[in-house]
């Protein structure tokens, strides 16, 4: 009897770990996790790879199936919500490595080494400091030269406000980057560095209790943060322009609203459970708020016409003031139109911060032209002609972005800074080979040229050995099909991947045979191989010539 027990109790258990091991995968074919699930972690889900066709596929294709498997696996919604609630509210760590979490389930995040640069841990180096001043003072003077002013301001990261409610277990060992290069500025240059911290910092003094001006469970500032900061961009630029006008604190109002906006919530399947407080800023405008709600409508959609992703116009409706317009000309730029001939036009460079401060600016301008774009744009400026050019760029991108240009390196510049030197590091077309296959294809020609066949593609160059206290001067001689660009994409010691926007220069490229351009990459610790792409439109290219040399910094 005993015995019959047992075996019993043995084939139960038996039973139940087939089951559990069986029933997910089950779940998984008979209903999949909908892809919105996915979406909300800001990416696309992975698609079900079809039956492979040749011995290259069957040898990607369990990798794909895995992909595929883990964004659709059953219950998956269920368990990560599990998963991070038990993290959260029990353990009170952090469900994953992009954000730490502090005091009253703050959330920061640990992009860019934030928490290195946070305290201190990763500086900048003497060189950098210096580069850092030195581009500023180019791009004031480049700007001066053509009668149009330029302010550079910083906007400092949450943990630089709060850092109350960051972990207790980072201590500080320095000064952040922020810190570093305002300082070095204010000592050794003349240039108008403004740090918007200041700001932010008196602003919270001054708050309500329990009203903060960064999100708790996101990244970036609120209205009650973005408003301070505009107030103080708009003061700076008033000393250069008096026609620019400075809104009174006073004048805006903040009404209570239960939308999140920036929360981590979502991404962590717990909008429910997860909640902070938001209130939209009210003040007296000439562009009405609906404008700018239907702005952010248009850019949040991914059902966008080929037509409306080229140019978007937000009329003003018949019950609306006249007198304003909103423009997306291409998926990063916004202009903004007054008929308000007695004020300066504008561009704005700006990152993800710039969001919320585009109906607090545009109010002062004739025209703004808004920029999502993390360089010096001289192309752009020149097109718009502004007054002033205003660049705004959060305290982390100290971190994320190297500095690599100067906008006083013309071409004619620069080739007379190549022809002077003698120091070749790199020489050669026909030796480059295709960095990432499948995309273009590249044919050294009996002619010492390389035919590259471009279809988003790179070839790549070897790595440099550049002497110290030189810069690496690329010269490039092309044969283009199309009127386009050419992007030089590079490593640092600190940065190991590419990057197009942060670590990349990009060059006008005509069409026709043998174009020239030149790159100076003003790039402290440039390491690792340089990728080429000729152009970025799709078509075949020439390269007749690549040659490297070491300039003088």
């Amino acid at each position: 009897m005993e015995s019959g027990w047992s075996g019993a109790c043995d084939r139960a258990l038996v039973l139940a770990f087939a089951l559990f091991c069986t029933l997910p995968g089950l779940w998984t074919w008979l209903a999949p996790a909908p892809a919105v699930s996915i979406e909300r972690e800001f990416r696309r889900p992975a698609k079900l790879p079809e039956a492979p066709r040749d011995l290259a596929a069957l040898e990607a294709w369990p990798s794909a199936f895995d992909a595929w498997f883990r964004d659709h696996f059953g219950g998956r919604s269920a368990w990560i919500r599990a998963h991070n609630q038990l993290k959260l509210e029990l353990f009170h760590t952090s469900p994953t490595s992009e954000i730490v979490v502090g005091p009253d389930t703050w959330m920061f995040t640990t992009r860019d080494r934030a928490v290195d640069v946070w305290r201190g841990a990763d500086p900048l180096s003497a060189e950098e400091l210096a580069l850092w001043e030195s581009v500023l003072e180019d791009r004031r003077a480049w700007c001066a030269q053509r009668g149009v002013k330029y302010l550079f301001a910083i906007a400092p990261n949450k943990e630089s406000i709060y850092p109350e409610y960051f972990p207790t277990r980072f201590d500080k060992l320095g000064p952040s980057r922020r810190e570093q290069l305002v300082a070095h500025v204010a000592a050794r240059s003349q240039f108008p560095l403004l740090d918007l911290t200041d700001a932010l910092v008196s602003e919270k003094e001054l708050a309500p209790q329990g009203e903060p001006l960064y999100y708790p469970l996101g990244t970036h500032w609120n209205d009650r943060g973005a408003v301070p900061a505009a107030r103080a961009l708009l003061e700076r630029v008033r000393a250069e322009l008096p026609a620019v006008s400075v809104p009174s604190r006073e004048s805006f109002r903040f009404e209570p609203t239960e939308f999140q906006d920036d929360s981590w919530a979502g991404r962590l399947y717990l909008e429910d459970r997860l909640r902070q407080p938001n209130a939209n800023a009210t003040f007296e405008r000439a562009i009405p708020a609906s404008a700018w709600d239907r702005l952010s409508q248009f850019l949040e959609r991914r059902d966008k016409t080929p037509e409306e992703r080229v140019r978007f116009l937000i009329e003003p409706a018949a019950q609306e003031p006249r007198g304003w317009s909103i423009e997306v000309t291409e998926s990063i730029q916004v202009r903004v139109r007054r008929e308000r001939t007695d004020l300066p036009k504008a561009v704005v460079f700006h990152d993800s911060m710039g969001e919320k401060l585009r109906p607090l600016l545009a109010e002062h301008f004739r025209e703004v032209a808004f920029r999502w774009v993390p360089d010096f744009d001289t192309d752009g400026i020149e097109r718009e002609r502004p007054d002033v050019v205003l660049q705004v760029f959060v305290e982390r991108a100290l971190a994320a972005m190297s500095l690599s240009t100067s906008p006083l390196d013309t071409q004619e510049r620069l080739a007379a800074e190549f022809e002077s030197s003698k120091l070749t590091v790199f020489s050669g077309a026909r030796s480059l080979a295709v960095a990432d296959g499948g995309k273009s294809t590249a044919f050294p020609e009996p002619d010492g040229t390389l035919r590259v066949e471009y279809g988003g593609g790179a070839v790549e160059l070897p790595a440099l050995e550049v002497p110290a206290g030189h810069w690496a001067l690329v010269r490039v001689e092309v044969d283009a099909p199309v009127e386009t660009a050419m992007l030089l994409e590079f490593l640092t010691r600190r940065f190991a991947t590419y990057s197009r926007l942060a670590r990349g220069v990009q060059r006008p490229l005509p069409r026709g045979e043998r174009a020239v351009v030149y790159v100076k990459l003003r790039v402290p610790g440039l390491s690792g191989p340089i990728r080429l792409h000729p152009g970025l439109a799709a078509g075949v290219y020439r390269l007749r010539s690549l040659e490297v040399r070491a300039v003088p910094q």
